[in-house]
């Protein structure tokens, strides 16, 4: 039967791991203002975002619009033909009745 092995955790290793932690913090805490250019560069930036979203959601819903009206359109056409077997009658797609 094998020994379980031991992990040790290194107090070293977590102190470097605190520090390291720490300089991120306040280095993100002293950040310099942006000035008025970059402000306006980060503007355009996100209007640029902003439109390719819009764009991006637009041509996705007119894809789930698109495979919708085609699922539809196959469940009328399932429907339409066992409602005329039913009866027994033959369904013409093109003229959408029974005859």
């Amino acid at each position: 039967m094998s020994q379980p092995t031991r992990t040790r955790f290194s107090g070293k290793f977590a102190l470097l791991a605190s520090l390291i932690l720490g300089f991120a913090f306040i280095s993100g805490v002293n950040a310099n203002e942006l000035t008025d250019s970059e402000r306006a560069a980060v503007a355009k930036h996100f209007q640029i975002l902003d439109k390719q979203q819009e764009a991006s959601d637009n041509q996705r819903l007119d894809s789930f619009q698109a495979e919708l009206d085609n699922q539809l359109d196959q469940a009328e056409e399932a429907f339409m033909e066992d409602a005329c077997a039913e009866h027994e009658l033959q369904f013409d797609n093109d003229s959408q009745v029974c005859f």
